[in-house]
Formats: structure tokens, sequence, C-alpha cells
């Protein structure tokens, strides 16, 4: 039983750290991002809501994080005071703010679900990649809290986190695809929108493997449980 709860602890510590990890991860990736939205989103939102009560309804979204397939030079007022320095801006990525004419009979709500990439899927998938990611926490939290029972209970690892890491597994490998579904669409959208001009953007479809492999290794972990508490619980009954 000592070695149990040993191995139980040990577990716990792992957990711990990769929680701490994974909730520090998502913090610096996703605050940022989001208070920058929210702000950008509430400026649209008035710019909207004005162009409403002018009787003249627009379609305002944004388009952000575009990368472009050649560096851009990018003028910069005053650089020619610098000299002898030479410097050159350059940019790879671009964001765009679209404001053109709603379509006749769009309606309030449509104008604002459609302010992020200028569908309502797009602003649908965005939420749902962070609720997904806010269960992912919250699931890590539960197996945290259900090895710390098991440890002051003396008793075997509930079976309960054997799914929770399998839905922790499915849900970081479906955010990814979506987030990556998204950008994908919203590049070839930006790429629609600057047809003609001297911007070519890269519509490549990306995918984070990184992510993708974390997800399959928690899958993986998930079905090293399973087959530990399998033939622990034929060990059991053996006995």
């Amino acid at each position: 039983m000592q070695n149990k709860k040993s191995l139980l602890q040990r577990m716990l510590v792992i957990y711990i750290t990769f929680f701490v990890v994974l909730a520090a991860g998502l913090a610096h990736s996703l605050w940022p991002n989001f208070s920058r939205g929210y702000n950008e989103g509430a400026i649209m939102g008035q710019d909207i809501a004005r162009s409403l009560a002018k009787g003249e309804p627009r379609q305002i979204f944004l388009l952000g994080e575009i990368p472009l397939v050649h560096k851009t030079a990018f003028p910069v007022e005053g650089l020619d005071s610098l000299s002898p320095v030479r410097i050159i801006p350059e940019v790879r990525r671009v964001s765009l703010t679209v404001d053109r004419p709603a379509d006749p009979g769009t309606g309030p709500l449509r104008l604002a679900f459609s302010s992020v990439g200028g569908s309502p899927l797009f602003y649908l998938l965005t939420m749902l990649e962070v609720v997904a990611y806010i269960a992912i926490v919250v699931l890590m939290f539960l197996i945290i809290h259900s090895i710390r029972r098991s440890i002051r209970e003396e008793r075997t690892l509930d079976r309960r986190n054997i799914w929770y890491l399998r839905t922790i597994g499915c849900l970081t490998i479906l955010a990814e695809l979506s987030t990556s579904f998204t950008a994908w669409r919203m590049k070839v959208r930006a790429a629609e929108l600057l047809a003609g001009t001297n911007l070519d953007i890269d519509t490549t479809f990306m995918v984070s493997y990184p992510t993708i492999i974390m997800g399959v290794i928690i899958f993986f972990t998930a079905e090293v449980f399973a087959i530990g508490q399998n033939l622990s619980e034929e060990q059991r009954l053996t006995i």
C-alpha cells in the first residue's frame, strides 16, 4: 500500500506541474489576445451602432495576423533623419479592419456576431475554443482533486480520471484544429479582399503539430492508466 501511495503522490506532483504550466501558457497566450480583442470589439460595436442609428448599416470586421508570402517594405516617416544609420522596415503579417456596407436586411445581431472574420461561424468557433480551454483547466483541477482524495483515503485512483484525460486530449486536438481552420479561412478571406494589390497573402493551411502531439500524448497516458487499472482489478479478483 505504501508503494501505491508513493506512486499517487508522484502522480499528484506531475499533474500539478502540468496544470500550472498549462494554466500559465493559456493565460500568456489567450489573455493578451482577449484583452486586445475586447477593446477592438468595443470600438467596432460603437461604430456599428452609429451606422445603424444613421440608417446606413455597415459591416465591420477584423482579419488579424494575416501572413504574407513575401516580406513587404513598410514606409516609416522620419527614418531619413537617422543618417548614416540605414533602417529598412518590413512586414510579414498584417491585420485588417474591413468596413463595408451591410447586405440589405442584415440585422444588428448578425452584424455584431460577424465582427470576427466577417461571419458568425468564425465568432462561434472562437468562443468554442475559449470554452474548450476553460474545460481543460477545470478537468485538470478535478483530476488533481481526485488524486489528493485517493492519497488521503488510501484507495485506488478514481476511474473517472481516465475519462477526464481522454476528454482533455480530445479537446486539445479539436481546439487546435478549430483554431487552424479559422485562421486558414481568414487568410483566404483576406486574399479575396486584397486581390489585385501588391500584398500576396499566404493561404497555406497550417497546424501547430506540437499541440496535436501533446493531445495524442494525453490520450496515450489515459490508455496506459486504463490498462494499469484493468490489470490491478484482475489481480485483485484473482487473489
